[in-house]
């Protein structure tokens, strides 16, 4: 199959997941969309935090207005000259400090009203969620893959199931990536084996080796076996060439890369070696004293090599 080629929009990227959620009044639905405007009446999304602002200065306005109220009551009711100016002079005074202190404390108000809205409506939440979800699907079947995958990668962030990350993993292979693209790869991780992701792995792999993340190393061990059989062992090795980039890795994935250590390619060994050779101070175990006998079986000769052996006799010495 042809993989598209597409050009990917940036994602979103708030400081909180909520900020992303938006109503569209004239429908009552939630949508965790880019879109600003609602697909089915065409309306103007409002976020929640315009929600939550509103709900936090209505609720001010309604208090003050009982409180004016009640001075107003009291001023009304009472029964000398002098009664009547301290029951206006003490309401005023509590009704200016009832306002200031609800502005000082106005961002704890607003999450408050926030965090109510979201509990209150959390299920149309969820029912707006499952609207944007279908209509990823209508684009991804009409074979747009980048408005499918950018509504599906949006989605991802509330949705963090395994059926959610396969649909975006399984457009992902229907896709020509390259390295400028803004993928990601750690946050697709399923919980148990799946192919689908592992095709998408190694893919980008190839391109950009900084989103092989520990976590993502240690999926490829734990499912080494299904993954020989499905892609062979060549898929492991890329992998297990990976991990020397940092020495980190080398150490916390020292019995993989001794597994896998004797099919290197020979910059890979060079850059194993160099890098035990330059940290004499590191215990490295095992895989130093294999490093060694790889070396000392297939590149005793090479010149690459020359300059730690040198270094070594000279140790030795």
């Amino acid at each position: 199959m042809t993989k598209q080629a597409v050009q990917f929009s940036k994602k979103r990227r708030t400081t909180y997941r909520f900020q992303k959620v938006k109503l569209c009044k004239k429908c009552n639905r939630y949508s965790v969309l880019k879109d600003e405007y609602c697909p089915a009446c065409g309306s103007l999304f409002i976020g929640v935090e315009t929600l939550g602002n509103s709900l936090s200065k209505r609720r001010l306005f309604t208090e003050v207005s009982w409180i004016i109220l009640f001075v107003s009551i009291g001023v009304f009711f009472a029964p000398t000259r002098h009664t009547l100016y301290y029951s206006l002079i003490v309401g005023l005074i509590f009704c200016l400090t009832y306002i200031v202190l609800t502005f000082v404390f106005m961002k704890s108000e607003y999450f408050h009203e926030l965090k109510k809205l979201l509990r209150v409506d959390l299920k149309k939440i969820k029912t707006g969620i499952w609207f944007d979800s279908d209509l990823a699907k209508e684009d991804v079947k009409a074979e747009r893959l980048a408005d499918g995958y950018d509504k599906l990668r949006e989605i991802g962030d509330f949705i963090k199931s395994d059926a959610m990350k396969q649909s975006q993993v399984m457009v992902l292979n229907r896709i020509a990536l390259r390295s400028d693209m803004e993928l990601e790869l750690e946050g697709l991780i399923p919980t148990s084996y799946d192919k689908h992701f592992v095709k998408y792995a190694l893919e980008v792999l190839k391109i950009n080796r900084t989103l092989m993340t520990k976590k993502c190393i240690v999926y490829f061990i734990r499912y080494r076996d299904a993954i020989v059989v499905d892609f062979g062992i060549d898929s492991l090795l890329s992998v297990a060439c990976m991990t020397l980039r940092m020495k980190l890795y080398i150490l916390e994935f020292s019995e993989f890369i001794e597994e896998y250590l004797d099919y290197f390619p020979k910059e890979r060994v060079l850059r194993l070696y160099s890098i035990i050779y330059s940290n004499p101070d590191i215990e490295w175990g095992s895989l130093a004293e294999k490093t060694k006998r790889v070396v000392a079986m297939k590149y005793y000769y090479d010149p690459d090599f020359k300059p730690f052996m040198e270094r070594k006799q000279v140790l030795t010495n």
